[in-house]
């Protein structure tokens, strides 16, 4: 009498089958940045309108982010335990989550200025508007970093090294940014906004260095 055997999963289709799902967040991840930059821009044009439509389209990728990441959790969570590096994804999807949340504080205190009708003066919503573009830059190449995970982890690991270059860029146009406000008499509201704002702002390209960190142990192990 013969039995009838299953295919067993081997940790490599399952080391796969997360990584396209990881793919697939660090691209929703991109698209909520690209949202966001807009939202910002259409801010500092006093489009208001334009700008809470940017910001519905940004919650509506975060829903489908959100559920992304249940549906790779619940991966992690069945199949995790045939994975050398399970708390390594763990830990990347938390990340990658995290920058997710700064974006959306972002895009709800900008919800609050066309809302409230606050002021902020042009040359400050050009300054927030060329600091998210650069965090929307470093967020396209994490995604570029994990598109190639997968396929060329070497290829992962080159191009990493242009997301912490990028957050460099970051780092340098957020401390100016400011300053600058420090030095400026300006209304102690639009203050704090504006370095709230940019705080969040410089908080997402830190994670990014993380998550292209994790990125990078992942390769190691391919």
């Amino acid at each position: 009498m013969s039995t009838m055997t299953f295919p067993v999963e081997t940790e490599a289709s399952i080391r796969r089958r997360i990584l396209d799902i990881c793919r697939e967040q660090t691209r929703n991840i991109v698209e909520i940045t690209r949202e966001l930059a807009l939202m910002t821009d259409s801010v500092g044009e006093n489009k208001g309108k334009d700008a809470k439509d940017h910001y519905q389209n940004m919650v509506k990728i975060l829903d489908e982010f959100e559920g992304t990441k249940k549906k790779l959790l619940e991966e992690v969570a069945s199949f995790g335990a045939l994975l050398n590096n399970r708390e390594d994804f763990i830990r990347l999807i938390f990340r990658i989550g995290e920058v997710a949340d700064y974006a959306q504080g972002i895009g709800y205190r900008l919800t609050a200025v066309v809302d409230r009708s606050w002021k902020v003066e042009k040359r400050y919503t050009k300054r927030l508007s060329e600091l998210i573009g650069l965090v929307l830059e470093e967020m396209s190449k994490i995604r570029e970093t994990m598109m190639s995970l997968g396929f060329n982890p070497t290829k992962a690991m080159d191009l990493s090294r242009g997301v912490e270059e990028t957050e460099k860029k970051v780092d340098a146009a957020y401390r100016s940014l400011d300053l600058e406000v420090l030095d400026e008499k300006i209304p102690l509201r639009t203050l704090l906004l504006i370095r709230d704002l940019s705080a969040h702002m410089e908080n997402m390209a830190d994670l990014g260095v993380d998550v292209v960190d994790l990125i990078r142990v992942i390769a190691l192990t391919a």
